[in-house]
């Protein structure tokens, strides 16, 4: 149980590093999509399939769209700005999910979640064996694909939007346009995160869109 936690928090840690480490955006609301994921899933498995492989994938689309619809907003203003939007963001998600108990249960979180067996045969057990290996594969598979894409050209052009924004849109690059792409990829892999946690506790609460 605890090497799938850590697993799932060292995801959610490369989705950070990925818009802060790489393309420089400073981010205080980014578990609202790490929370995303999670109800997504959660509710995916409650009310229409319970597969964990279709519920992750949807969970990650579903964070996806929604770093997509943000970055609209991130990519404007200063450094200051962007703290207390993202910030924001999270916080209204927070409410949101408070005050449709209807929905996510409230403080006393979604309960009744029933994820099925991983591929159809390995049955979620207490000991968190297969939760841990499932886990451990999404984020090896994360980091794979996060490493190819900031050794890549488009990556090193993110290093240079961190170093100075300025000089890179004078020779050519466009910024709003790499920020809202690693934007939408950092949400995607912090949906993904939220979303193994909810489907390896069968749980959701909203302390996944808590600021701690």
């Amino acid at each position: 149980l605890l090497i799938n936690e850590i697993a799932i928090l060292a995801l959610f840690a490369l989705s950070l590093d990925l818009v802060l480490g790489y393309a420089g955006i400073v981010s205080l609301g980014h578990a609202a999509f790490f929370g995303l994921g999670a109800y997504g899933a959660a509710l995916f498995a409650k009310h229409l399939n319970p597969d964990p492989l279709l519920g992750l994938a949807v969970a990650t689309a579903l964070a996806a769209a929604f770093g997509a619809l943000c970055s609209l907003t991130i990519v404007r203003g200063t450094d200051l700005t962007r703290l207390m939007v993202t910030l924001g963001i999270a916080a209204v998600l927070y409410e949101l999910a408070n005050r449709f108990d209807w929905l996510t249960g409230g403080a006393d979180g979604l309960q009744g979640v029933v994820v099925g067996p991983l591929l159809g045969r390995f049955e979620f057990d207490l000991t968190g064996r297969v939760a841990s290996a499932y886990s451990l594969v999404a984020l090896l598979i994360a980091f794979v694909l996060a490493r190819r894409l900031v050794h890549s050209p488009f990556g090193w052009s993110l290093q240079a939007l961190r170093d100075n924004r300025l000089r890179a849109g004078a020779i050519g690059l466009s910024v709003g346009t790499r920020l809202a792409v690693v934007y939408t990829v950092g949400a995607a892999l912090a949906g993904a995160a939220g979303a193994l946690l909810a489907q390896t506790s069968s749980f959701a609460s909203l302390d996944v869109l808590d600021f701690q």
